[in-house]
């Protein structure tokens, strides 16, 4: 428990409380505004084209559907997509990386360290979007994408920790009192390991968003109607000199967000970098 309790603490300097505070206005209202909002996210509510006013706060799109609505519905999505396409490579990449930097089989370190290196010299974005080329546009093959990609930068730097830890002296102490490899790796390795992929995720959280906007902007990531930022920012350019709310409303969301995981993340950051 200790342990866990040391793995969760936010060191809450102002840069955190900063971004601790923005995260949950934008959590809150992208849960709340959907729920409470008498207008469809998906569905005309208005006339086409609606100046910000009284009715519909942030004006309407071309199709006359609630920009106020669809924008903080993109948030719960976009958000939903983040946390899960950060969450399974972090789980997954720690413990491969963990598993490859205590392991004494060089044959099958250097296998796997060949394909972690294979994937990580490839930009980010373009192998998502390859992936989910074949895969198909929408939320399965945008999760797939970030899934298949994205574990090997956790890999890489858990197995970078895990090579340093195996030969620390809490370590041998373990071998010594003969525990095994198993009970080392999940009692010694992997909670030290995870205080570093953590602190990582939470940079890589802006990161993802970011991709899943641009992949949705570009027409690869999530299908319409459903309402999400980048396909919102995408829908707006053409009307972006005269009705600019459909565009830029459903940008500062996503800025505002940006912002908000790169300020936690620097805080959190911090505190490791403090510790170690």
């Amino acid at each position: 428990m200790k342990r866990l309790r040391r793995l969760l603490a936010i060191d809450l300097n102002r840069s955190a409380l900063a971004g601790v505070a923005i995260v949950l206005l934008v959590i809150v209202l992208s849960v709340l505004v959907p729920l409470l909002s008498p207008h469809d996210p998906v569905a005309a509510t208005g006339s086409p084209l609606s100046a910000p006013g009284g009715e519909h706060l942030f004006g309407t799109d071309q199709l006359g559907r609630d920009v106020f609505t669809r924008t903080f519905a993109a948030g719960r999505l976009d958000l939903i997509l983040a946390l899960v396409g950060v969450s399974v490579p972090l789980l997954v990449g720690t413990f491969l990386g963990a598993v490859l930097g205590t392991t004494r089989n060089r044959l099958v370190a250097w296998l796997w360290l060949m394909l972690i290196d294979a994937i990580n010299a490839f930009p980010f974005v373009v192998l998502v979007i390859a992936i989910v080329a074949v895969v198909g546009p929408g939320v399965t093959g945008l999760l797939i994408g970030l899934a298949a990609v994205n574990w090997a930068r956790y890999a890489r730097i858990a197995r970078s920790r895990a090579l340093i830890l195996r030969n620390a002296d809490f370590v041998e102490a373990t071998r010594v009192l003969g525990y095994s490899r198993l009970r080392v790796l999940v009692r010694h390795i992997l909670p030290n390991v995870y205080s570093e992929t953590v602190a990582y995720g939470l940079s890589d959280f802006v990161i993802v968003v970011l991709t899943v906007s641009s992949l949705s902007f570009l027409g690869a990531g999530i299908n319409p109607p459903t309402p999400e930022w980048g396909a919102m920012i995408a829908d707006g350019r053409l009307y972006l000199q005269a009705q600019w709310w459909i565009t830029v409303f459903p940008g500062l969301a996503l800025s505002l967000t940006a912002i908000g995981v790169a300020l936690l993340a620097h805080g959190v950051s911090g505190r490791y970098a403090g510790e170690n």
